[in-house]
């Protein structure tokens, strides 16, 4: 992942990092910018999950996208490898986001400009626990998730997560 720290935008949609500002996320106890990619170039339609036949280990994880994109790319998903393969914004660390991380997108990007999401199904990296042949879609117009088959055709946006200073409220301890 991205080596650069930065601080958090204060305004959720505004541009960060080679995409749009989608809000702070946790990895284990670690902050992270989430980051969208641009619509054009970022955004993928009609395409598949891949990998029908098999449970896909390692993407499993409803907060850990990458890892999951990671695991797809190891399993042969050609929707993966399309999205590791993208250079937006001087950056080359996209993946396809987790259930939580696309739910992220939905509440906080949908309704702006900047997010310019289709009022579709986009593909999450998390396949469903226990059924080889589904993964979980994100719903950019209702806000629900479901769980399709993965050789259905929806869409696909790519995501970037990049280290981001916390807020020290220790500091404002020490100074009172």
């Amino acid at each position: 992942m991205a080596a650069q720290v930065l601080a958090a935008p204060a305004a959720i949609g505004a541009l960060l990092a080679g995409g749009i500002y989608a809000g702070r996320i946790f990895v284990g106890d670690e902050p992270f910018a989430l980051v969208a990619a641009p619509k054009a170039g970022g955004e993928f339609e009609d395409v598949e999950w891949g990998v029908y036949s098999e449970i896909v280990q390692g993407a499993l994880s409803n907060d850990d996208g990458f890892a999951n994109t990671t695991a797809m790319v190891t399993a042969g998903s050609q929707l993966a490898r399309d999205v590791r393969a993208l250079q937006l914004g001087g950056h080359a660390d996209w993946y396809l986001p987790s259930r939580l991380e696309a739910l992220a997108m939905f509440v906080r990007l949908q309704e702006l400009p900047t997010g310019d999401f289709a009022r579709d199904w986009y593909w999450t990296s998390t396949q469903v626990a226990g059924d080889a042949g589904y993964a979980w879609l994100q719903g950019f117009l209702s806000g629900h998730q479901y769980h399709g088959g993965k050789d259905w055709s929806c869409r696909a946006r790519a995501v970037r997560r990049v280290p981001i200073r916390s807020f020290d409220h220790s500091v404002i301890a020490e100074a009172a």
